[in-house]
């Protein structure tokens, strides 16, 4: 989805909505945020992060959250916009990043109904706009 088409919306290679994620809101003036999200990582994920910074999955791969991202990778070097456009949908990663989180789990979700539907006709049935729809 176009930032231009939609601001509000933002998807990522793998469904999740950028302009909706924490870690971008803390990495663009929400300290209280920022604060928590680095507290959690490193109680978490990594003792040594020291700060979160992520600029969304479709600008400059050492600008994402990761530039580790198989999706990122997967999906560029395809010509995809979308993990569902691609052949494999659903592949054994989606499969992993789904058990990782609820939420995670439920991008692949929308991403069949955005493949069944559309993403804009998907978009146009959210009531509200959030990081992982419902």
């Amino acid at each position: 989805m176009n930032k231009d088409t939609n601001p509000e919306w933002e998807l990522s290679f793998c469904g999740l909505n950028c302009t909706a994620c924490d870690i971008y809101h803390a990495s663009h003036g929400n300290d209280e945020l920022h604060k928590g999200l680095v507290k959690f990582f490193k109680e978490n994920v990594d003792s040594s992060i020291t700060s979160v910074s992520c600029e969304k999955c479709r600008g400059n791969a050492d600008d994402c959250w990761t530039s580790e991202c198989h999706f990122r990778t997967c999906a560029t070097e395809q010509g995809l916009t979308y993990c569902f456009e691609c052949t494999n949908f659903v592949c054994d990663k989606l499969v992993e990043f789904g058990e990782q989180a609820p939420n995670h789990a439920k991008t692949i979700e929308n991403m069949k109904k955005m493949k069944e539907m559309g993403v804009e006709i998907w978009i146009a049935s959210q009531t509200e706009v959030k990081f992982c729809p419902q």
